[in-house]
């Protein structure tokens, strides 16, 4: 996300909440005001119409009051498109399942940060793994073969 975006964000999480940050209101008229608030729908800087909670407009109140403008700033997530940019960790997590297929999401994810350094969430290492048929739940439904093949004689 680049800096104008994430100021634009800045400014317009500012100009939605603006009127419930204010010292006068008593806790009971700034939680009306609120409601009031997530009742109505907000232009977005893309154009585009948007919705808030209650919880998601009192989370961005909060966050004014500890950091000003610049805590209404969109985070920016470092390991976004992990898997994406590393397409070799989806491979990876799929021989680390078929290698040990009751081996969890959370113990393949732990397996990778320990190896590359880059945290991959669970979530996504589940994701990837299902995409290629190989969840736990499958793997364990595969017919076993057991016995052993034995040619006819003269053969």
């Amino acid at each position: 996300m680049d800096e104008a975006h994430a100021e634009a964000v800045a400014l317009h999480r500012w100009a939605v909440i603006a009127e419930a940050t204010s010292d006068r209101l008593e806790p009971a008229e700034r939680g009306a005001l609120v409601r009031a608030m997530a009742a109505r729908s907000h232009t977005h800087p893309d154009g585009s119409m948007r919705h808030y909670s209650r919880a998601t407009l009192d989370r961005r109140i909060r966050s004014w009051r500890r950091g000003g403008l610049e805590g209404l700033r969109p985070e920016t997530r470092s390991e976004t498109g992990a898997v994406r940019a590393h397409p070799e960790f989806a491979d990876e997590a799929a021989a680390l399942r078929l290698e040990l297929p009751s081996r969890s999401g959370a113990q393949i994810a732990r397996i990778l940060v320990a190896r590359h350094g880059i945290r991959v969430a669970e979530r996504t290492v589940r994701q990837q793994l299902a995409r290629r048929g190989l969840s736990r739940e499958v793997l364990a439904a595969e017919p076993k073969a057991f016995g052993r093949y034995e040619a006819a004689a003269g053969q």
